[in-house]
């Protein structure tokens, strides 16, 4: 297999392999390289680079962002980050913070539901991941008995619109974008075929993104014909990620950038 998969997390964020084990399975999986874009933050990249460096293969920094528009999550995947300006960037720090409230308050909520939870034994099971995220709250009504599966606790608790359900601060998709500039990178828009407003596009085209994921594993066929032909019409690469969390749902490597793809991408970093 050749190619690029641009779209991983680790236990950097909710994922369940290390910044290494991904690398690792990248490698095993014979791509040429991957990118970790964990959920608002690079904790992971150091530990990562280094497992790429020992194997051989590619490591690009990257990060997925939360926005949201017109009441849709809106995600901004940004690659080959500057590790240094992303950690002094109070907008990001204050990302990581804003999560930490959250979950917070959705423990407090499903407390008074009936389903007492404990906020520090979540974060211990989280591994110390600096970006906590509803799965790991899942996770835990499964382990208490409170749900047969995470599934279900999305589905009756934890999804937008139920009852423990806590809107985050609103991080906007052209500010996401303008982050990832800031940071040195490329910023794409990611999976837009799970419910992002077709009228945004165009708005982040003129923000600057630099390609659109186009294969992912919840985009149909006819989903990425139509992000294909929105890619070339604004000279975008397209690119394609497994969106990894877990084995057994997503495999790394599932779907992946070409190397030319790659080349197109990486014509959008900004000049030195």
């Amino acid at each position: 297999m050749s190619g690029f998969d641009l779209h991983i997390h680790s236990t950097a964020s909710d994922g369940k392999l290390s910044p290494t084990q991904v690398v690792e399975a990248a490698a095993a999986k014979g791509l040429l390289g991957c990118a970790l874009t964990d959920h608002d933050t690079l904790n992971g990249v150091a530990e990562a680079h280094a497992a790429a460096e020992r194997l051989g293969i590619t490591l690009i920094a990257g990060v997925e962002l939360s926005a949201e528009q017109q009441q849709s999550d809106v995600h901004i995947l940004g690659y080959w980050l500057d590790e240094r300006k992303m950690r002094d960037d109070k907008r990001l720090a204050e990302i990581a913070e804003a999560r930490r409230w959250r979950l917070e308050k959705m423990v407090e909520r499903l407390t008074l539901l009936g389903m007492p939870l404990s906020f520090e034994r979540i974060c211990e099971q989280a591994g110390g991941s600096a970006s906590l995220g509803r799965p790991h709250i899942a996770e835990e009504l499964v382990a208490c008995g409170y749900c047969a599966s995470i599934r279900e606790a999305f589905g009756k608790w934890l999804g937008r619109g139920m009852p423990a359900y806590v809107a985050r601060p609103k991080l906007s998709p052209l500010e996401a974008v303008d982050m990832v500039l800031r940071g040195g990178g490329v910023p794409v828009l990611a999976h837009p075929g799970l419910n992002v407003p077709d009228n945004l596009i165009p708005r982040l085209v003129e923000a600057g993104i630099g390609g659109i994921e186009v294969y992912h594993p919840e985009h149909d066929r006819a989903a990425e014909r139509k992000y294909a032909q929105l890619a070339r019409r604004w000279r975008l690469a397209m690119t394609g990620g497994s969106d990894y969390h877990v084995s057994g749902v997503r495999e790394i490597g599932c779907r992946i950038t070409t190397v030319t793809q790659l080349g197109v991408l990486a014509e959008h970093r900004p000049r030195a």
